[in-house]
């Protein structure tokens, strides 16, 4: 019997992609998402669609008196961390009070099972010995959108203990990359690969650096980027653990285990593009840590993950067709 995910955010990018890959897999999907940063031609027509918001407790309950919902993969949320950084208020809202109305809503409607889209910036700064980063290391968020992100896994951990609720937190490191159907459409975008592509498809769009004194090989951060079909498979590793009551952590790392440099990637698209990339050597920002790689390792182990697409060239190629 084929099982029913409900994905909030299901507009958005992994949303929609998450979407595509869950019918793939033979699940039923059904899809929420308030329209307010995704967008409505990355839904799916087969899917059942309800346009509402995780914190309207009154549509929650429509969505969930109305169907038979198994797992809710929950991607919905506010995730800029620089307008975080401004406007903290939006983002505690958000991705803690509104998420709580819906994990309120699910134990109403015995809906007990949830994936949770978190963040490895709730590690904030972690010391260069803490790399890879192990799903151990403190947590001491440096932004808003960080605290929000761990505070949301703190009630996950207490409904767990008070309400049987059981959950998988996964900690994104940089997602990246298509599918087939879908690619990244941000707005304002603000990750680097896609902000690469742009400037080597546009040569009057100047690619901003932040900061090329960094205590890195190249004086640019390092990221760990993950492709985000990789990233879905994760997720259906943790709907199979909750369904089939495996054994798990409450929260898993997911990345590669190893970086890249902003000015390594610059030079992975200037290499595919065949082309030189204007850029403009700009300021630190606040708060950017210069490494931040993940240890997958646990992952893998307790949950068999085993990610194809380790290839930061066909991140990037697969992330260039849906970039203009």
């Amino acid at each position: 019997m084929s099982h029913t995910i409900l994905v909030t955010g299901a507009a958005g990018y992994i949303g929609s992609i998450a979407t595509e890959v869950l019918l793939q897999e033979g699940y039923n999907v059904i899809a929420l998402d308030d329209l307010s940063t995704g967008y409505k031609e990355a839904l799916f027509n087969s899917v059942p669609f309800y346009n509402a918001s995780i914190g309207d407790i009154s549509r929650l309950k429509d969505v969930f008196s109305q169907n038979k919902i198994d797992v809710v993969l929950h991607f919905a949320g506010a995730a800029l961390v620089s307008e975080s950084m401004t406007n903290p208020f939006k983002y505690f809202n958000t991705n803690f009070c509104q998420g709580q109305n819906l994990l309120d809503v699910m134990l109403l409607c015995n809906v007990n099972k949830i994936v949770f889209s978190s963040t490895c910036a709730i590690y904030g700064m972690p010391k260069p010995e803490k790399i890879p980063i192990k799903e151990t290391t403190l947590t001491k968020p440096i932004n808003p959108y960080g605290e929000s992100k761990l505070l949301f896994e703190k009630a996950l951990e207490w409904y767990k203990k008070s309400a049987n609720l059981d959950f998988i937190a996964l900690r994104y490191f940089n997602v990246a990359g298509a599918s087939k159907t879908r690619g990244e459409r941000h707005n304002p975008e603000t990750h680097l690969i896609p902000l690469v592509i742009k400037a080597a498809k546009n040569k009057n769009f100047k690619l901003s650096i932040y900061g090329t004194d960094y205590p890195t090989k190249d004086g640019t951060t390092i990221r760990d980027y993950i492709h985000v079909i990789d990233l879905v498979y994760a997720h259906i590793s943790a709907i199979e653990a909750l369904i089939n009551k495996k054994n798990h952590q409450d929260a898993y790392n997911i990345g590669y285990g190893h970086g890249y440099s902003v000015l390594e990637i610059v030079n992975s698209v200037q290499e595919i593009f065949q082309t030189t990339i204007s850029l403009h050597i700009a300021d630190r920002r606040p708060g950017d840590p210069s490494t931040l790689i993940a240890d997958p390792r646990k992952i893998k182990e307790d949950l068999n993950w085993k990610p194809k697409y380790n290839d930061i060239k066909e991140i990037i190629s697969s992330a260039a067709k849906f970039i203009e």
